[in-house]
């Protein structure tokens, strides 16, 4: 490279950089994703890409001039991406494990790019209560024949909408499906589990970056609200971070299990290199989360939510 092309190089990289840093940082601190205008910002730009930009504004001086803030600058991105390492990361609370608690596995299953039969041998690895896959495949007959021969031992809410719903000692009947605001799809379940009842709702919104999320997730809210007297479980692909504006409804009335319980680091997407929490779980007030960890797994670009959770009695 001549000595001329680096500096302008350089200069291009560090006003590129700087400038979408800067207006991601504006964004992700006020307005986050509540206008169309910020919300391809918002999701692109999580803190560890805004680390990354930071390294390379202090590339972009290096090259210029070699400018003395290049290094600190750098090394400023370099911490930022710790930290946000750090706190992505969380140790329950010395809660227990409490009698008679259900597990629920959560995964996207990335439309079996993996393979079927390795997919299965991944959930088989996982003592779970309650399966929920997105992304589970065809509804066809001979796809749910698939499933049910390879967990017989689980009773099955048939596939629907590439979702699939498997529990284990107990019974799992649909009530109700469709499509919310034409973003997203639902379904849910009366399930029995050990005796114990609950709605289950799963969940696949669409991961189109620059489409609001506001109508999709204030129907599913009201969907929970509509079963004020019952455990309700929601679960699946949000495709949104659950530090979206569009969230900040849902908690009056809703816990996150990870905010509850989380136990290790927590984004789930994309693997290997997860930077969103994507796949969640939610509960309203007659259930206790009492731990939430996520799982990496090859077989899809989505890491897999393990949920252990208890019913409070009537």
């Amino acid at each position: 490279m001549s000595s001329t092309s680096r500096p302008r190089l350089g200069t291009t990289l560090a006003l590129a950089a700087g400038g979408l840093l800067l207006a991601a940082a504006v964004i992700r601190l006020s307005v986050r994703d509540s206008l169309p205008a910020t919300a391809l910002v918002y999701y692109a730009t999580p803190w560890p890409v805004q680390a990354a930009l930071l390294v390379l504004v202090g590339g972009g001086l290096r090259l210029r001039n070699r400018s003395g803030w290049s290094a600190p600058v750098a090394s400023t991105g370099l911490v930022m991406l710790v930290a946000w390492t750090i706190s992505a990361h969380s140790t329950p609370e010395n809660v227990g494990l409490r009698a008679n608690t259900i597990s629920c596995l959560t995964w996207n299953t990335d439309h079996g790019q993996a393979g079927w039969n390795r997919l299965a041998e991944t959930i088989r690895g996982e003592e779970t209560d309650l399966v929920c896959l997105v992304e589970a495949g065809p509804a066809e007959l001979e796809h749910e024949l698939f499933w049910r021969s390879a967990f017989p031992e689980y009773a099955s809410g048939g596939l629907g909408s590439g979702m699939l719903v498997l529990v284990k000692n107990g019974t799992v009947r649909q009530t109700r499906s469709g499509s919310l605001d034409g973003n997203a799809r639902y379904r849910q379940f009366d399930v029995n589990c050990r005796g114990q009842s609950l709605a289950l709702v799963v969940v696949d919104v669409k991961s189109t970056p620059w489409i609001s999320r506001q109508e999709s997730l204030r129907q599913i809210a009201d969907l929970v609200t509509a079963i004020p007297d019952r455990p309700v479980l929601v679960t699946g692909d949000f495709n949104t971070p659950t530090d979206s504006a569009w969230f900040d409804a849902w908690r009056p009335g809703l816990k996150n299990a990870w905010e509850q319980a989380g136990d290790g680091f927590r984004p789930t997407w994309p693997v290997p290199l997860p930077l969103l929490d994507l796949d969640q779980c939610w509960g309203n007030a007659h259930v206790v989360f009492v731990h939430c960890r996520a799982a990496s797994s090859s077989r899809s670009d989505h890491r897999l939510l393990m949920t252990r959770f208890a019913i409070k009695p009537p």
